[in-house]
């Protein structure tokens, strides 16, 4: 295989490699659980808007939340006005 070849191979394949731990995007339906188990009312998200990398503003049908992915894996979620 000539070097070009071996370089577009290795570029192709990288993006598969430098995967986030977490995805940047979450579901409605997600979304609204996580508020849930924060113990705050939530039967279905309206909108929900990235602002950071695993970090949401989110308007539920109850109110507006700021929700927080943490490293382990778990929401963080404020109620906001």
């Amino acid at each position: 295989m000539c070097h070009l070849q071996r370089i577009g191979l290795v570029l192709t394949a990288l993006p598969g490699l430098v995967q986030p731990t977490f995805a940047a995007e979450v579901n409605d339906g997600e979304m609204a659980a996580a508020i849930r188990s924060a113990d705050y009312p939530c039967e279905h998200v309206l909108g929900q808007q990235a602002t950071g990398d695993n970090d949401w503003r989110v308007q539920c049908n109850s109110g507006m939340y700021q929700v927080t992915r943490v490293a382990n894996g778990v929401f963080s979620v404020v109620k906001t006005n």
